[in-house]
């Protein structure tokens, strides 16, 4: 921890877990996303978006990161798939959806306190909310 945020630390008297605050970052680059209208804005979310997954995978690749290998590997497939269509994005209208709803099922599992279990597709939408499917190739 750098001296700058022992100090706050020590100062504020409470922190966020690293897992909200992922999830806060998620939320955020979902909020640029969703909002982008004109051509900036939309480039400025794109590049957030680029820069939240090129952090999460620095550090997903660590050596000394805590998770499961196959959690690592499933993160760097979803990372490179969502910085991939982001490229694609910058310089096309290809829809933003995709990515929004990638960066959801993020916010959804960091923001859960219990292991989540495997259900069926369909049954995560609420009622007339579609949801994009996505096919990770290349």
């Amino acid at each position: 921890m750098t001296y700058g945020m022992s100090q706050y630390q020590s100062q504020s008297g409470t922190y966020l877990p690293p897992r909200e605050v992922e999830a806060m970052a998620f939320r955020h680059v979902n909020d640029l996303l969703s909002k982008a209208k004109t051509h900036s804005d939309r480039q400025s979310a794109l590049s957030a978006n680029l820069k939240l997954w090129g952090i999460l995978l620095q550090g997903v690749q660590r050596v000394d990161c805590p998770l499961d290998e196959i959690l690592r590997n499933d993160l760097t497939t979803v990372g490179t798939w969502s910085m991939r269509y982001a490229n694609v994005a910058l310089n096309s209208d290809t829809s933003l959806k995709a990515l929004i709803d990638i960066n959801e099922d993020m916010i959804e599992g960091l923001s859960a306190s219990a292991p989540i279990t495997a259900a069926p597709y369909a049954s995560s939408t609420t009622p007339g909310e579609a949801r994009m499917a996505v096919q990770m190739v290349g």
